[in-house]
């Protein structure tokens, strides 16, 4: 019936939180630490502890910064064409003053904004802390 939330497994969700929030402006609306039979049962993890961030977006979406103390994250090295999720879209009023603006805050971009090619929108990609490609829009009409 509709779109929940997308999660991200962060290594650092201190820099992970202040990208989300203080630099892309995301607000927070949850934050904790789960410990219990539930987020060990649907995690199909033993003994584990789950600490989660639960982002607003201006639209209503939810982002999920998760981290799991009791277990190790890696970090993968995949490439955009691999199967499954590669990466986040996150809509943005002026990409051109976005990209300048998140440039100058030390964030690492893939591409410039960049005409789509059915030319509706403009469009960059940068890296999250975690190396999640984020991709920025901006909606041209």
């Amino acid at each position: 019936i509709g779109y929940r939330h997308t999660g991200i497994i962060c290594r650092d969700i201190k820099k992970s939180l202040y990208f989300y929030k203080n630099i892309l402006g995301l607000k927070v609306v949850q934050n904790m630490l789960d410990k219990s039979d539930y987020i060990n049962k649907i995690t199909g993890i033993k003994n584990g502890k789950v600490k989660f961030i639960k982002l607003k977006m201006n639209s209503g979406e939810i982002l999920e910064l998760l981290t799991y103390p009791t277990h190790k994250t890696k970090l993968p090295k995949l490439p955009i064409y691999n199967s499954g999720i590669a990466h986040i879209a996150l809509q943005v009023k002026d990409i051109e003053k976005t990209y300048v603006k998140l440039k100058k805050k030390g964030v690492k971009f893939i591409s410039k904004p960049t005409l789509s090619s059915e030319k509706f929108a403009k469009v960059c990609f940068c890296l999250d802390p975690n190396k999640v490609r984020v991709e920025l829009v901006e909606i041209l009409f």
